[in-house]
C-alpha cells in the first residue's frame, strides 16, 4: 500500500512527524479544557462562588498555548513533507536517468516530467496535511467522546448518533473517488505532454499553418481533463456537505434531548445540568471539525494519493539495462571491438541486425556505410549498451560488454551523434560535460581541434555565449562541432562518430576530417557516414544492407569491386552532380 511506502520515505524525518503528532495532540488536549472551564464558570455563577479572574487567565493561557502548538504542529509536518519531497524528486529523477532508451522512447517526456514534478509535489500535500489531519480526525473525536460519556453517557449516546453514519459515508465516498482522481492525474499528464510537444515544434506548426489544428487538439484534451476533474469533484465535495448536516443534526438532538432532560423534577432520573449541556454543545462542533477539515482537504488528498501511486508505479519499473552481478573492470583494459553473430530487434519485432559479425582492432578506424535504416546507428547504440542484443555478443577488449560495469563502458567510449543535444546554458557548460575538470587550455584545444573556436570567438560572449533550449541559437553545423569538441575533451580510447559531420558544409567538413585524422591516432574509431568522402581514410569499410554486413574492404578495394559500395559511390556522385547549379 502506498501509505506504507510514503512512511518508508519519511524514515529520515519520522522524528519530525512524531513531534508534529505530539504538538497536534497537545493542541487537541488543550481544546478539551476551555469547555470544561466554561462549565465550571457556570457552576460557580449558579453557586455564587469561585474566582472568575483565575478562570479567565487560564482560558487566555490555554488559547496562547493552543496557538503555539498549532504552529509547531504545522511547521514540523511541513518541514518533514518538503524534505521528503526533495528526496523523492531526486530518487525519481535518478531512477529515470538509469532507465534504458527503449523505456524513454515508449513514454512521453512530458508525462515523465509530470510524474517527476507534479505528482511528486502532490505527495507533499499528503504528508503535510493528510497524515497529521487523519490522525487528529481519529484522536479528537475519540477523546472528546470519552469526556462526554463521563459527563453524561445517555446524552452522549444521543449526540453521537450521526458520527458512525458520517464516518461510514466518508469511507465509501473517498474509496469511490480514488479511481476518479487517478484519471484526473492521467489526463493532466496527457495535457502537459501535448502542450510540451506543440511548444517544442511550434515552428513546424507555423510553417504548415497548423496552429488552429494544434489548438483544437489542446482544447479537446483540456476539455476532457476539465470534465474528468468536475466529475471527481462531484463526489469529493459530498463529505463536507454530509458533515455539515450531521453536525447540525447532532446539535438539534442535544438541544431537544437537553430541553427535555432539564425539564420538571418528575423526570429527575434524566436531568442534566445546563453547564453540562453547554459542554456538549461546544464539544460537538469540535468533534465534527476534524472530519470537516478532512472533507475540505479531500480533493488535495485524493490527488496526492493518486499521484503517490503513479510515482511508486514508476519507481517499481526496472531498467532493462543494468550491471550484471558479476560485472568487473578488466585488470588489463584493451579496446578492440568485436560483434559476434549479433541479432537485434526493437519493440516492433522487425529485425534490424541479422547475424552481424565484424571486428575492429585496437587503434584501427573502421567505417560503416549503407542506406538509411540498415542498422548503422544501432551498432553504435548496442556497443554502449543503450540496448542489449537479442542474440550473439559484443566484446570490448575481449570482454563481453554485458559483463562490464555500465559506467566503465561509457567512460571508455565517446559518442558523437548526428542530432547533437545541447543543454540550455553556455557553450562552456556544454563542452565541460565531456570533462567537468578540464582546464581552459584543454577546453580551447578541443574546440580548436573540432574547428569550433573560430565561430565561438565570433560571439561577443565567446565561450560564455548562451545556446538556448536544445542549442536553438546555433546552427546545425555549429552544434555538431561542439559535439565533436565535447567528445574530444572526454578523451576516451573508443570514438564513435555517427554522422558527426552531416550538418557541416564541405569546407568545414574538410577541416574536421583533418582534425579527426590527428586525434584518431591511437584510438579505436567506428565511423557511421552517408558522405563517402568522410571515410576515404578509414582502414576498412564495412558495407551494410538489410541489417547485414555484405562487403568489407578498403575504399579502393570496394570501389573497384563493382558491388554494393560501388553503387553507393555512383549514387553519391550522381546526387552531387544534380545539386550543382
Amino acid at each position: 500500500m502506498f501509505i506504507k511506502r510514503i512512511w518508508k520515505f519519511l524514515q529520515a524525518d519520522r522524528r519530525l512527524m512524531v513531534w508534529s503528532v505530539v504538538f497536534g495532540l497537545v493542541f487537541t488536549g488543550l481544546g478539551i479544557i476551555p469547555p470544561l472551564l466554561i462549565r465550571q464558570m457556570i457552576v460557580w455563577l449558579n453557586a455564587g462562588t469561585g474566582s472568575f479572574y483565575i478562570l479567565g487567565t487560564s482560558l487566555a493561557a490555554i488559547y496562547v498555548l493552543r496557538g503555539i502548538s498549532r504552529y509547531l504542529y504545522g511547521l514540523c509536518s511541513h518541514i518533514a513533507a518538503y524534505r521528503t519531497l526533495h528526496r523523492l524528486t531526486n530518487q525519481v529523477y535518478g531512477h529515470l536517468q538509469n532507465m534504458s532508451p527503449s523505456f524513454l522512447t515508449r513514454h512521453h517526456s512530458g508525462n515523465l516530467v509530470a510524474r517527476t514534478i507534479g505528482d511528486v509535489e502532490a505527495v507533499e500535500d499528503f504528508i503535510a496535511h493528510g497524515i497529521p489531519e487523519s490522525m487528529l480526525a481519529v484522536v479528537i473525536p475519540i477523546t472528546m467522546s470519552v469526556v462526554l460519556f463521563i459527563i453524561n453517557w445517555k446524552l452522549a449516546l444521543i449526540a453521537l448518533i450521526p458520527l458512525p453514519v458520517v464516518a461510514g459515508m466518508i469511507y465509501v465516498i473517498t474509496t469511490r473517488t480514488h479511481n476518479h482522481w487517478r484519471g484526473v492525474r492521467r489526463r493532466f499528464a496527457e495535457v502537459s505532454s501535448r502542450i510540451q510537444d506543440h511548444l517544442a515544434g511550434v515552428t513546424v506548426l507555423q510553417s504548415f499553418v497548423r496552429e488552429s489544428h494544434a489548438a483544437e487538439r489542446i482544447r479537446r484534451q483540456s476539455r476532457e481533463y476539465r470534465d474528468t476533474i468536475i466529475h471527481a469533484n462531484r463526489w469529493s465535495l459530498v463529505p463536507a456537505g454530509v458533515i455539515e448536516v450531521a453536525s447540525g443534526a447532532g446539535l438539534v438532538l442535544i438541544v431537544c434531548a437537553g430541553a427535555w432532560m432539564v425539564g420538571p423534577a418528575d423526570r429527575s432520573v434524566l436531568t442534566v445540568d445546563v453547564a453540562d449541556l453547554v459542554v456538549f454543545l461546544m464539544y460537538l462542533s469540535q468533534i465534527f471539525l476534524p472530519f470537516l477539515r478532512l472533507a475540505n482537504l479531500t480533493e488535495n488528498l485524493q490527488k496526492a494519493a493518486a499521484s503517490a501511486e503513479r510515482v511508486f508505479e514508476l519507481l517499481d519499473i526496472k531498467s532493462e539495462i543494468v550491471d550484471s552481478p558479476d560485472a568487473r573492470i578488466p585488470e588489463e583494459p584493451r579496446f578492440s571491438i568485436k560483434f559476434d553473430h549479433v541479432d537485434f530487434t526493437y519493440n516492433d519485432n522487425v529485425p534490424v541486425l541479422q547475424d552481424v559479425s565484424f571486428a575492429v582492432e585496437e587503434g584501427e578506424t573502421v567505417a560503416l556505410v549503407g542506406e538509411t535504416g540498415v542498422g548503422k546507428t544501432t551498432v553504435c547504440n548496442l556497443l554502449v549498451r543503450f540496448y542489449d542484443v537479442n542474440a550473439g555478443g559484443i566484446r570490448l577488449g575481449g570482454n563481453d560488454v554485458r559483463k562490464l560495469p555500465l559506467k566503465y563502458l561509457r567512460q571508455k567510449t565517446a559518442l558523437v551523434s548526428q542530432d547533437v543535444f545541447l543543454f540550455e546554458g553556455s557553450i562552456r557548460d556544454n563542452l565541460l560535460i565531456g570533462d567537468p575538470n578540464a582546464t581552459d587550455d584543454q577546453l580551447r584545444e578541443a574546440a580548436r581541434a573540432a574547428h569550433a573556436e573560430e565561430f565561438i570567438m565570433s560571439f561577443p560572449d565567446g565561450y560564455d555565449t548562451l545556446v538556448g533550449e536544445r542549442g536553438v541559437r546555433l546552427s546545425g553545423g555549429q552544434k555538431q562541432r561542439i559535439g565533436i569538441a565535447r567528445a574530444l575533451l572526454k578523451d576516451a580510447p573508443v570514438l564513435l562518430l555517427d554522422e558527426a559531420t552531416s550538418a557541416v558544409d564541405a569546407k568545414t567538413e574538410g577541416l574536421i576530417k583533418d582534425a579527426l585524422l590527428r586525434i584518431t591516432v591511437g584510438r579505436t574509431v567506428l565511423i557511421v557516414a552517408h558522405r563517402l568522402s568522410t571515410i576515404m581514410a578509414a582502414d576498412r569499410i564495412l558495407v551494410m544492407e538489410n541489417g547485414r554486413i555484405v562487403e568489407s574492404g578498403t575504399y579502393q578495394e570496394l570501389s573497384n569491386a563493382g558491388g554494393h559500395f560501388a553503387r553507393l559511390c555512383q549514387l553519391t556522385s550522381e546526387n552531387f552532380v544534380m545539386r550543382l547549379p
